[in-house]
């Protein structure tokens, strides 16, 4: 057979998801939309490996599958004997209760010591969650992976297995949530507007203005992630490029404030240096974002209405400059951020504020007008991540 078909399943257990074998080597293939997936809340009430044991009979239908005892102490956790046919493999798994990358690496680093003593050993990772990047590690590593939410890969012989499930258990939300909060996100704004500078806690404390302990659970989180460099009290952004694309995953441009406003002026570069001028005046910070913002960035998309984030008195700036309130058709959206850190960075260009080029990306990636485009040569100019 020369054709493989990708699984993008929600989990396991469906009876039509088969394997077809041949004199010697076995294909997997799709036959359905969607499968089952093991509950996360089954954690409780089953043991891992016992879940493991059986996402992989379910995975591997046609395989027998038994467990092997070494005859002398291994570093993983269970060594099992998989055979269909003429193929026989062992699988080496190592099972880890946290599926961040920090930890899955030293998984990898375990399985691939043992996989170098046999070409018939297959290194497998197991965890009740295993995220994009903790993914993306195992692939580029070699390494197959299961996990309870219903994402697996499995390489070898043949068989190629490949299941994502969009499914996030509570507990990986949460940590999202706390990763990317108001506050927690001030630390990742900084290390991503100066992606080569080395920083201590203080430090980023200091620049951030939040306390050293919300410095300290955001850089652990950041690490967990193997987003970033811990060495001698020197923290350093080490993968710019996932995380940008994590946050932007988990990013909501509507969670700030907008209010509309219907100007006379017509010309958006008039208005916006009017803007600049009032904020000035009344020394409140004010940053020029989407389509408005990336014109003097990196410009690609022409551009009509004018947003701006205000950390201001918003009525008052809306007086002096004759702005109408309106509900749409206005062309001044003045945006109050939910936390000052969204104003972090402001850069002066052609003598008008731009908020930070990681906000600036942030806000666009997902604006519906062109956003994605303008966003992408954004990235391709300045922040080369």
């Amino acid at each position: 057979m020369s054709s493989r078909r990708h699984e993008h399943a929600r989990g396991y257990g469906d009876p039509r998801l088969h394997l077809t074998a041949g004199a010697s080597r076995s294909y997997f293939t799709r036959t359905v939309k969607m499968a089952k997936r093991v509950k996360v809340s089954d954690l409780h009430t089953r043991g891992p490996e016992t879940q493991v044991l059986r996402a992989l009979h379910e995975l591997l239908p046609r395989f027998r599958i038994t467990e092997e005892r070494p005859r002398q102490p291994v570093a993983w956790d269970r060594t099992l004997v998989i055979q269909s046919g003429r193929t026989v493999r062992r699988l080496l798994v190592e099972w880890k209760s946290v599926g961040e990358p920090r930890y899955l690496a030293q998984a990898i680093t375990v399985l691939k010591l043992g996989t170098g003593q046999s070409p018939r050993n297959y290194p497998l990772v197991a965890a009740p969650y295993i995220g994009p990047e903790g993914q993306r590690l195992c692939r580029e590593a070699g390494v197959g992976y299961v996990d309870l939410t219903g994402n697996a890969f499995l390489r070898f012989d043949g068989v190629l297995i490949d299941r994502r499930s969009s499914e996030r258990p509570p507990r990986a939300k949460a940590r999202l949530r706390r990763l990317f909060s108001p506050k927690s996100s001030r630390v990742a704004r900084i290390l991503l507007d100066q992606p080569n500078q080395e920083w201590t806690l203080a430090r980023l404390a200091s620049e951030a203005s939040i306390s050293v302990r919300t410095v300290h659970l955001a850089i652990n989180a950041l690490e967990e992630k193997d987003f970033v460099d811990k060495r001698r009290g020197a923290i350093r952004l080490a993968k710019p490029g996932p995380l940008l694309d994590l946050w932007a995953e988990n990013y909501r441009f509507d969670q700030h404030r907008r209010q509309t406003f219907y100007s006379f002026v017509r010309s958006p570069r008039e208005l916006a240096e009017k803007l600049a001028a009032e904020a000035t005046g009344q020394r409140a910070l004010l940053g020029l974002t989407l389509h408005s913002g990336a014109a003097l960035v990196a410009p690609v998309v022409r551009y009509t209405d004018v947003h701006a984030y205000f950390a201001g008195d918003v009525e008052r700036l809306a007086k002096a400059l004759d702005l109408r309130p309106v509900e749409t058709g206005g062309g001044v959206h003045l945006l109050t951020p939910h936390d000052e850190g969204i104003l972090y960075g402001i850069q002066t260009i052609k003598g008008l504020p731009v908020v930070c080029n990681p906000q600036l990306y942030l806000d666009l990636v997902h604006y519906p007008a062109r956003g994605r485009e303008q966003a992408d040569e954004l990235r391709r100019q300045k922040l080369g991540y």
